[in-house]
C-alpha cells in the first residue's frame, strides 16, 4: 500500500539509528530499509535493480513533483502479484484513477512493495511514462538470475525493431503483398499507429484498430495496442503507396515510413 514519509515521521518510526542521517528520506530509506529506487523529475534512479526472493523494495520521491509507481500488468511475471503506489490491483484501475491523490507520491513519499516471485517487472511513472520507466529483476531463491524475458520475431518479409525511442529502420521499401512485423524487445510502451495511409488502402494500428482516433482513445485507458516482447505486431501492405506511422507514447520522437512500390520499382 502507499505510504507517505517526512522526515520527522522517519526519525520518529525508524530507530534511533536514523537519527544520524540528516539529508532527509532517501538516505533514511536507504539505510533502513534495504533496496530503494529514487525518484527524480523524469527518472527512476537507479533504472534497473537486482533484487533476492522475498526482499522489499522502496521507491521514494526526491524531488518536487508528484509521481507514481505502476507495474506494466502485461510485463510482469504471470504468477507475480500486481503492485501500484495506491494499491489498484490491476493497471486498467490505476490508470481510471490518472493522476488523482491516491496514486501519487509526492516529495519525500515513498512506496513499498514485497517481491516474491523471481521474473522481471517493468513499471513506469504514470505522468512522466514518454521517459520515467524502470525493471525490477528478482532472482531465483537459489540466487540465479531469471531467464531473459522471451522476445518473438514474427515471420514476416520484413522485420522492424523498436528501441526506447525510435524505429530502425525507420524508413523500409517493400513490394506490394509484403508483410512487416515489429519487434518490441523493451520494456517500454509502443505502439504502431498510421496516421496516413494511400487513398483506398487498409489502415493498419497494433490493437486491430480501424482509425487513429480509436487508437489514441484507447491507448490512455487499456493499452490495447501496446506490443511487447512475446506479441509482435505484423501487417501486410498490399495498395502501393506511402504510409506513415508512429507510436502514439512517444510520438514526437518516433516515427516511421513504408514505402510500397511495384515490383518493378524496387532495386
Amino acid at each position: 500500500m502507499k505510504q507517505s514519509c517526512s522526515r520527522r515521521s522517519a526519525l520518529r518510526t525508524m530507530g534511533v539509528g536514523a537519527i544520524a542521517a540528516t539529508t532527509g528520506c532517501m538516505s533514511l530509506a536507504y539505510r533502513l530499509t534495504g533496496p530503494a529506487v529514487g525518484m527524480t523529475g523524469f527518472a527512476f534512479n537507479p533504472e534497473r535493480i537486482v533484487l533476492d526472493t522475498g526482499e522489499t523494495l522502496t521507491w521514494v520521491n526526491n524531488s518536487i513533483g508528484s509521481h507514481t509507481v505502476t507495474a506494466y500488468e502485461e510485463r510482469i511475471p504471470d504468477d507475480a502479484e500486481y503492485f501500484s503506489s495506491g494499491g489498484f490491483e490491476s493497471e486498467s484501475r490505476a490508470r481510471e484513477d490518472g493522476y488523482g491523490s491516491r496514486h501519487n507520491i509526492e516529495e519525500d513519499g515513498y512506496f513499498r512493495h514485497t517481491f516474491e516471485t523471481p521474473g522481471y517487472y517493468d513499471y513506469y511513472c504514470r505522468p512522466h511514462e514518454e521517459t520515467m520507466v524502470g525493471t525490477v529483476v528478482v532472482k531465483k531463491p537459489n540466487g540465479e538470475l531469471p531467464a531473459q524475458p522471451e522476445i518473438v520475431t514474427p515471420d514476416t518479409d520484413h522485420t522492424i525493431s523498436m528501441g526506447p525511442w525510435s524505429f530502425a529502420p525507420e524508413s523500409l521499401t517493400i513490394q506490394p503483398g509484403e508483410s512487416v512485423g515489429w519487434v518490441n524487445g523493451t520494456g517500454i510502451a509502443h505502439s504502431v499507429t498510421a496516421n496516413r495511409v494511400p487513398p483506398d488502402a487498409e489502415y493498419f494500428a497494433s490493437g486491430g484498430f480501424e482509425s487513429r482516433k480509436r487508437a489514441e482513445y484507447d491507448w490512455d485507458t487499456e493499452r490495447k495496442g501496446d506490443i511487447t516482447r512475446d506479441a509482435p505486431y505484423t501487417h501486410t501492405f498490399e495498395t502501393p503507396g506511402r504510409y506513415d506511422y508512429y507510436c502514439i507514447l512517444h510520438d514526437r520522437t518516433m516515427t516511421g515510413r513504408i514505402i510500397v512500390e511495384p515490383e518493378t520499382q524496387v532495386q
